[in-house]
Protein backbone atom coordinates (compact mmCIF):
# COMPACT_ATOMS: atom_id res chain seq x y z
CA UNK A 1 0.00 0.00 0.00
CA UNK A 2 1.24 3.44 -1.00
CA UNK A 3 1.27 6.72 1.13
CA UNK A 4 0.69 9.63 -0.54
CA UNK A 5 1.59 13.31 0.63
CA UNK A 6 -0.56 15.97 -0.23
CA UNK A 7 1.68 19.32 -2.18
CA UNK A 8 2.64 21.01 0.30
CA UNK A 9 3.06 18.65 3.26
CA UNK A 10 6.33 18.02 5.04
CA UNK A 11 7.61 14.07 6.00
CA UNK A 12 11.07 14.36 6.93
CA UNK A 13 13.14 13.21 9.82
CA UNK A 14 16.14 14.74 11.54
CA UNK A 15 17.58 18.07 12.25
CA UNK A 16 19.06 20.54 9.50
CA UNK A 17 22.02 18.83 7.80
CA UNK A 18 21.39 15.73 9.86
CA UNK A 19 21.22 12.18 8.35
CA UNK A 20 21.21 12.86 4.42
CA UNK A 21 18.50 10.73 2.66
CA UNK A 22 15.55 10.66 5.15
CA UNK A 23 14.01 14.09 4.28
CA UNK A 24 10.94 12.19 1.49
CA UNK A 25 10.37 15.14 -0.93
CA UNK A 26 6.84 15.67 -1.67
CA UNK A 27 5.27 14.71 -4.91
CA UNK A 28 6.66 11.14 -4.49
CA UNK A 29 4.83 8.20 -3.42
CA UNK A 30 5.07 7.66 0.70
CA UNK A 31 4.91 3.58 0.76
CA UNK A 32 4.98 1.71 4.22
CA UNK A 33 8.77 1.13 3.56
CA UNK A 34 9.12 5.25 3.70
CA UNK A 35 6.98 5.05 6.67
CA UNK A 36 8.52 2.50 8.64
CA UNK A 37 12.13 3.91 8.06
CA UNK A 38 10.51 7.61 9.55
CA UNK A 39 9.15 5.67 12.59
CA UNK A 40 12.61 3.57 13.28
CA UNK A 41 14.11 6.85 12.91
CA UNK A 42 12.01 8.39 14.71
CA UNK A 43 11.83 5.28 17.65
CA UNK A 44 16.17 5.82 17.53
CA UNK A 45 15.88 9.19 18.12
CA UNK A 46 13.86 8.86 21.26
CA UNK A 47 16.31 6.30 22.49
CA UNK A 48 19.10 8.10 21.77
CA UNK A 49 18.24 11.64 23.21
CA UNK A 50 18.81 13.23 19.79
CA UNK A 51 22.08 11.86 19.40
CA UNK A 52 20.33 9.41 16.99
CA UNK A 53 17.98 9.31 14.18
CA UNK A 54 15.44 12.23 13.66
CA UNK A 55 12.13 13.49 15.36
CA UNK A 56 9.45 12.25 12.98
CA UNK A 57 7.68 15.12 11.01
CA UNK A 58 4.77 13.87 9.24
CA UNK A 59 2.99 17.02 8.97
CA UNK A 60 0.51 17.65 6.38
CA UNK A 61 1.11 13.64 5.48
CA UNK A 62 -1.47 12.00 3.78
CA UNK A 63 -1.67 8.75 5.86
CA UNK A 64 -4.87 7.22 5.36
CA UNK A 65 -5.32 3.79 6.48
CA UNK A 66 -1.84 3.67 7.42
CA UNK A 67 -1.27 0.95 10.16
CA UNK A 68 1.02 1.91 12.79
CA UNK A 69 -0.45 -0.38 15.76
CA UNK A 70 2.41 -0.23 18.86
CA UNK A 71 4.08 2.57 16.85
CA UNK A 72 6.40 4.78 19.36
CA UNK A 73 5.60 8.54 17.89
CA UNK A 74 6.35 10.27 21.05
CA UNK A 75 6.74 13.99 20.00
CA UNK A 76 6.04 13.72 16.50
CA UNK A 77 5.04 16.90 14.60
CA UNK A 78 1.33 15.32 12.91
CA UNK A 79 -0.17 18.47 12.48
CA UNK A 80 -2.72 18.65 9.85
CA UNK A 81 -2.07 14.97 8.69
CA UNK A 82 -5.08 12.50 7.30
CA UNK A 83 -5.23 9.95 9.36
CA UNK A 84 -8.50 8.76 8.04
CA UNK A 85 -9.11 4.84 9.52
CA UNK A 86 -5.94 4.55 10.45
CA UNK A 87 -4.90 1.75 13.14
CA UNK A 88 -3.19 4.00 15.65
CA UNK A 89 -4.29 1.12 18.65
CA UNK A 90 -1.58 0.47 21.43
CA UNK A 91 0.61 3.70 19.66
CA UNK A 92 2.92 6.01 22.26
CA UNK A 93 1.31 9.53 20.94
CA UNK A 94 2.62 11.06 24.33
CA UNK A 95 3.41 14.97 23.95
CA UNK A 96 3.03 14.76 19.84
CA UNK A 97 1.24 17.46 18.02
CA UNK A 98 -1.78 16.47 16.02
CA UNK A 99 -3.33 19.50 15.96
CA UNK A 100 -5.44 20.19 12.83
CA UNK A 101 -5.10 16.52 12.34
CA UNK A 102 -7.97 14.24 10.31
CA UNK A 103 -8.45 11.07 12.11
CA UNK A 104 -11.87 10.46 10.86
CA UNK A 105 -12.93 6.59 11.98
CA UNK A 106 -9.37 6.18 13.17
CA UNK A 107 -8.35 3.13 16.07
CA UNK A 108 -6.76 4.85 19.28
CA UNK A 109 -7.59 1.85 21.10
CA UNK A 110 -5.61 1.57 24.23
CA UNK A 111 -3.05 4.62 22.87
CA UNK A 112 -0.95 6.72 25.26
CA UNK A 113 -2.49 10.55 24.06
CA UNK A 114 -1.48 12.28 27.36
CA UNK A 115 -0.43 15.92 26.84
CA UNK A 116 -1.11 15.75 23.34
CA UNK A 117 -2.07 18.77 21.32
CA UNK A 118 -5.59 17.29 19.42
CA UNK A 119 -6.48 20.97 19.15
CA UNK A 120 -9.23 21.83 15.78
CA UNK A 121 -8.77 17.78 15.19
CA UNK A 122 -11.29 15.69 13.52
CA UNK A 123 -12.01 12.56 15.63
CA UNK A 124 -15.68 11.81 14.32
CA UNK A 125 -16.62 8.29 14.82
CA UNK A 126 -12.61 7.44 16.28
CA UNK A 127 -12.41 4.79 18.96
CA UNK A 128 -10.64 5.63 21.83
CA UNK A 129 -11.19 2.71 24.31
CA UNK A 130 -8.62 2.33 27.02
CA UNK A 131 -6.56 5.21 25.67
CA UNK A 132 -5.17 7.03 28.03
CA UNK A 133 -6.30 10.83 27.92
CA UNK A 134 -4.75 12.61 30.58
CA UNK A 135 -3.84 16.46 29.69
CA UNK A 136 -4.28 16.28 26.07
CA UNK A 137 -5.65 19.18 24.04
CA UNK A 138 -9.09 19.57 22.85
CA UNK A 139 -9.65 22.66 22.11
CA UNK A 140 -12.53 22.98 19.02
CA UNK A 141 -11.89 19.36 18.31
CA UNK A 142 -14.82 17.56 17.17
CA UNK A 143 -15.71 14.66 19.11
CA UNK A 144 -19.14 13.54 17.79
CA UNK A 145 -19.80 9.63 17.41
CA UNK A 146 -16.03 8.81 18.92
CA UNK A 147 -16.60 5.70 20.98
CA UNK A 148 -15.10 6.88 24.81
CA UNK A 149 -15.71 5.48 28.15
CA UNK A 150 -16.92 7.72 30.80
CA UNK A 151 -13.29 7.57 33.06
CA UNK A 152 -11.50 8.33 29.45
CA UNK A 153 -13.89 11.76 28.95
CA UNK A 154 -13.90 12.56 32.49
CA UNK A 155 -10.00 12.78 31.67
CA UNK A 156 -10.08 14.57 28.77
CA UNK A 157 -12.82 16.79 30.05
CA UNK A 158 -10.33 17.50 33.68
CA UNK A 159 -13.45 16.46 35.45
CA UNK A 160 -13.69 16.65 39.35
CA UNK A 161 -14.97 14.08 41.60
CA UNK A 162 -17.36 15.39 44.62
Amino acid sequence: MKYLARAGAEIHVGRTGARAGTKIHMGKAMDGTSLKRVLDDHAAWMRGGGDKGGRAVLSGADLRQADMRGADLRNADMRGADLTGADLSRADLRHADLSEAVLLGASLKGALLDQTDLSEADLRDTDLTDASLSGTEVWRCNLKGCTIEPQGLHALLECRTP
